[in-house]
């Protein structure tokens, strides 16, 4: 490295060191400019520094391109924090804005250095004439390709017109090309460097293994009370933030948005404070929500995938899954926004076999409307089913989960050391999958009534129109569902009472008193139990928990500690 670019990393960045070997052996390939770069890190390893420390050294400008304006959206605000010149061309900038942006990128000396731009954008004929003339003047030092596993039909978010990229990088003969992604196979890297026309590509690539994120499942329907469950989960998980700076938060991932606000009111009710966010929310209300628990007013964020892409939030300690991943690529990219401080944090999957039908059900319904719609069949058709499989697979076999999701990206296997409910605790995962065997057989026979293709029921898919979960991306419109006025305005006034105790309790914090050795804890209202304050209940509810989960086998264990959340 250069004293330049070392001065760069600490004055731009405030960064001492790089994050890895690896992350600065990226940075000095693409400041040599002699071949393009392809980069496959976790979520979390320093990506976004691969090209933005490149681009500030340069002369000219890097155009980045990024499949969400979202997304796009929080790298140019962390950016300008930075007093790094950064903006983007998109379908909601204001005319206004548009117009000084392109006057700067027309002059013969442009103050930008990094421009943001989706996929659409780069063909549309009003960014072509700009793009020309950076070109014609030399003025284009880089392009980036943010996401690039949206290039490949083998990937598990193709977008179609990220295929035209290869064609722009076929325009740029003498400008090197990066190529970042955080969720690639072997296949999807191959279609990468074809699809994107790379030239004698370096990569680089890191093993997916993440040592401090402990992965695990529960069935849901063995659960006597599920968002109880979910509740003592967020409070284990957010102890694991004690020492650390600053408050952890978490996110809980939904299939369908009805199930974000349900979640969120269920969160909300129990005393977590929890926020939805889904596409069938007004952008304002998306924006607070999103800006609350960046913030840390709200700890627990209820959420389709569309959010959180380029979020950048280090103490993330759990991300816990309400339904499946429609593939085990997108549950790795999901959960690994945990932990990315490097602490221990915690990524769940409740598991349910219902659930398990109903998107099979609906990514097979899609891909055969997709078929009908060319006329034919392609191989890539069975790409969505096959890794909607492994993502079951992952749950329902007795295997290390860290080893399932190494072998699905082409890894040798991780030294998991017990990070992972499996390899912890083989016999409770063996318990689990009996008894889930057994509650289904007992299912089974009771079931009456005809079901279609894929075990398909009518009456299970009530409400599928107010958005099933594949809603990649947020920009469409959001403003046609409001049939749920009166849910809204009850989980509001519970939000805005939750906080409001929140205050008071801030304010008059009592201090931790812990009970006597020999404290009978008899009935919660008894006044004969000395010292026995709200936080001593926690201290031995935490301590209650701590043993049923590693007891799991035991059915009248799940009711204890129902009825004492109950208290």
């Amino acid at each position: 490295m250069t004293t330049t670019s070392k001065q760069a990393l600490k004055t731009h960045f405030g960064f001492d060191n790089f994050r890895s070997k690896l992350q600065e052996d990226v940075v000095k390939a693409v400041l040599k400019g002699d071949r393009d770069v392809f980069v496959c890190m976790p979520t979390g390893a320093g990506k976004s520094l691969c090209y933005q420390l490149p681009a500030v050294l340069a002369e000219g400008i890097t155009l980045v391109i990024s499949p969400l304006i979202a997304l796009i959206q929080d790298q140019v605000d962390r950016l300008k924090s930075l007093n790094i010149p950064a903006c983007s061309i998109n379908s909601k900038l204001p005319v206004g804005e548009r117009r000084l942006i392109l006057a700067d990128l027309g002059s013969s000396s442009p103050k930008l250095k990094m421009l943001y731009i989706t996929p659409e954008m780069v063909a549309s004929p009003t960014f072509q004439p700009c793009l020309t003339g950076l070109c014609s003047r030399g003025l284009l030092s880089y392009l980036a390709v943010d996401e690039a596993h949206c290039v490949s039909q083998w990937g598990h978010d193709f977008r179609p017109d990220y295929l035209k990229l290869g064609e722009l990088r076929g325009r740029l003969p003498g400008v090197p090309c990066l190529a970042l992604t955080a969720t690639a196979p072997k296949n999807v890297q191959e279609d990468i460097v074809q699809s994107l026309r790379l030239r004698s590509p370096l990569s680089f690539v890191s093993p997916v293994f993440r040592s401090n994120l402990y992965y695990d499942v529960i069935f849901r329907e063995l659960l006597p009370n599920p968002y109880n469950h979910l509740y003592a989960f967020i409070q284990q998980a957010l102890a694991l933030d004690k020492g650390s700076n600053g408050q952890g938060c978490g996110i809980v991932y939904c299939r369908t948005r009805e199930g974000c606000e349900t979640v969120a009111h269920q969160l909300t009710k129990l005393g977590v404070l929890a926020k939805p966010y889904h596409a069938g929310l007004k952008a304002g209300d998306r924006t607070e929500a999103q800006n609350e628990w960046m913030q840390g007013k709200v700890l627990v964020i209820v959420a389709t995938i569309s959010f959180g892409m380029g979020v950048d939030k280090a103490n993330v300690r759990f991300v816990a899954h309400w339904n499946l991943a429609k593939s085990l690529a997108s549950y790795y990219q999901e959960s690994g926004r945990a932990g990315r401080d490097g602490l221990p944090s915690s990524c769940r999957t409740y598991y349910s076999p219902k659930d398990k039908e109903q998107i099979n059900f609906l990514i097979r319904q899609e891909v055969a409307r997709k078929q009908a719609k060319r006329g034919s069949e392609k191989q890539t058709d069975k790409t969505a089913i096959t890794d909607f499989d492994a993502m079951v697979s992952y749950c329902a076999q007795e295997c290390c989960r860290h080893a399932t999701i190494s072998k699905f990206f082409g890894d040798k296997m991780p030294n998991c050391a017990g990070a992972c409910d499996y390899c912890r605790n083989p016999k409770v995962v063996r318990a689990q999958l009996e008894r889930a065997a057994t509650l289904s057989t007992k299912t089974e026979a009771q079931s009456k009534g005809p079901t279609g293709p894929f075990g398909f029921q009518p009456g299970l898919y009530e409400g599928g129109k107010k958005g099933y979960g594949f809603e990649r991306y947020d920009e469409g419109d959001a403003s046609s569902e409001d049939d749920g006025s009166n849910r809204k305005k009850e989980f509001s006034d519970l939000f805005k009472r939750q906080m409001n105790m929140r205050k008071v309790a801030d304010s008059q914090r009592e201090v931790f008193v812990p009970p006597d050795a020999d404290c009978p804890l008899r009935e919660a209202s008894s006044q004969r139990i000395p010292r026995l304050t709200i936080k001593a209940r926690e201290h031995c509810l935490c301590l209650l928990q701590e043993a049923l989960y590693g007891h799991q086998g035991a059915e009248d264990s799940f009711h204890s500690l129902h009825c004492l959340l109950c208290l």
